[in-house]
């Protein structure tokens, strides 16, 4: 009876016992039954590596797991409506696109990369000063 029943979205947590999340999604995937099936990868990593692997590998939402409960049944629900989104505009493909929208710490993330660039261009302008003042440039 179980294998009569497909899941119409997997949650999948990258740090597990034997396999990583990485290669399940791989797995899953790879497999013609259950390609189509939108996966989640819920994890307490937030690392740009693992966000990125996780779309690689064919995932189509990204979560850090929330800390408390309240945060994680917020996020859940966020899920569950981009779900019903993309299904309403993709309907008829069978396919959900791999999307960024669920990702939990959207401001986060931002913030993160707008450091990460601030950082880049003031070294790139301290550099340049320096060198203008050295005479090299």
């Amino acid at each position: 009876m179980v294998e009569d029943l497909t899941p119409d979205l997997i949650l999948l947590d990258l740090k597990m016992p034997g396999r990583n999340g990485h290669e399940v999604l791989a797995v899953i995937k790879a497999d013609d039954e259950f390609r189509r099936i939108p996966v989640a990868v819920l994890t307490s990593s937030d690392q740009d590596e693992d966000v990125a692997a996780s779309y690689a590998f064919g995932g189509n939402h990204f979560i850090t797991k929330p800390e408390t409960p309240e945060e994680r049944e917020h996020s859940l629900g966020r899920l569950l409506t981009n779900m019903e989104a993309l299904s309403r505009v993709s309907r008829g493909s069978g396919l959900l696109a791999t999307t960024g929208v669920s990702a939990v710490d959207a401001g986060g993330v931002a913030l993160r990369q707008f450091l990460m660039w601030a950082g880049v261009v003031g070294t790139i302008g301290f550099l340049g000063a320096f060198a203008y003042f050295m005479g090299v440039l």
